[in-house]
């Protein structure tokens, strides 16, 4: 995606332990293009890094006058939610993408549930404000390991009111547990933002549930086993390039030996950046972007992931 918006970092601040809240207006003063809520945006640092962070103020606007994103402090930061919080200040010039929401709410869905973990909060607190506006039925189920380190924990009190359900992992001696609270399908849909081992949970938890009623973000991805993996011909039909991907490296790792300059952001499956159109080959799967009819029909992939599940795959670049 290309980060071509120029911004100015107008205000930061705390909105919970170790989590700050930027809020980025456009340079010249003119709107910015609106977005639903579960869009994010591509934030590119003066570090030289992009990381993808959810608008926590995309309820579905016309325009926006700003973006409001919050990011959490990682203990495993690679460098970008640490520059932030020990360098970033208000004034600063950047660049940032159009929203992209790889995480919109379907308009079928009329009752809802919204599950956060941690910083997950930040596209589902901007789902509760879209839910609440359209007069839709929800609840909100919101978790941290503690009250200090949930984002925007008085705004979701004042919102969700008597449809939230909060849970401190220090109160409660551990994490929700979600096996039990979910038996029967009591909402059209979930949609759901936090750390694995929630997401996890939450999937084993609704494997009964209705195809297609289990919607979830994942801001990062998980550890994918590399054993059984087989070498495979990779051929870009464009560029009239071909080699062998062998079995330690990734498509995208194949194309940068290659030479080829390709959009990538996240190298973990999911924020959508290097998604390729696939002109011939089988498929493996492994990113987090792609609905299961998506990836039936074998047309996309995401590169920094996936591969081929054949012998040779053809992608349109």
């Amino acid at each position: 995606m290309s980060v071509d918006i120029d911004v100015i970092v107008s205000s930061v601040r705390a909105v919970a332990r170790d989590v700050l809240a930027i809020e980025l207006r456009h340079k010249s003063g003119q709107s910015l293009p609106a977005a639903q809520a579960g869009a994010h945006i591509d934030l590119a640092l003066p570090n030289g890094l992009v990381r993808q962070y959810s608008l926590v103020n995309a309820t579905g606007q016309k325009s926006a006058d700003s973006y409001v994103v919050a990011v959490g402090l990682d203990a495993n930061s690679r460098g970008g939610s640490v520059w932030i919080h020990d360098r970033l200040k208000a004034g600063q010039a950047m660049r940032v993408s159009a929203p992209r929401n790889l995480f919109e709410m379907a308009p079928e869905h009329r009752r809802v549930l919204l599950l956060a973990g941690g910083i997950g909060i930040t596209p589902i607190y901007a789902m509760a404000q879209a839910c609440a506006h359209q007069g839709l039925d929800f609840e909100l189920w919101a978790s941290a390991r503690s009250a200090p380190r949930l984002a925007y924990l008085e705004e979701i009190k004042n919102l969700a009111k008597g449809r939230l359900h909060l849970h401190f992992d220090d109160e409660q001696g551990g994490p929700m547990d979600l096996s039990s609270r979910l038996q029967q399908q009591q909402w059209g849909a979930v949609y759901a933002c936090g750390p694995a081992p929630m997401l996890d949970a939450l999937t084993a938890a609704t494997a009964h549930w209705t195809s297609g009623s289990v919607r979830m973000e994942r801001f990062k991805g998980a550890e994918v086993s590399t054993s059984g993996r087989k070498p495979f011909e990779l051929k870009l039909q464009k560029s009239g390039l071909s080699t062998t991907v062998n079995e330690n490296e990734s498509v995208l790792d194949a194309m940068e030996r290659l030479g080829v300059d390709y959009p990538w952001s996240c190298r973990e499956g999911i924020c959508g950046t290097c998604e390729a159109s696939v002109l011939s080959g089988e498929v493996q799967h492994l990113d987090f972007v792609l609905t299961p009819e998506e990836r039936a029909e074998q047309r996309r992939i995401m590169v920094c992931v996936s591969r081929c599940g054949g012998g040779s795959l053809v992608l349109d670049i």
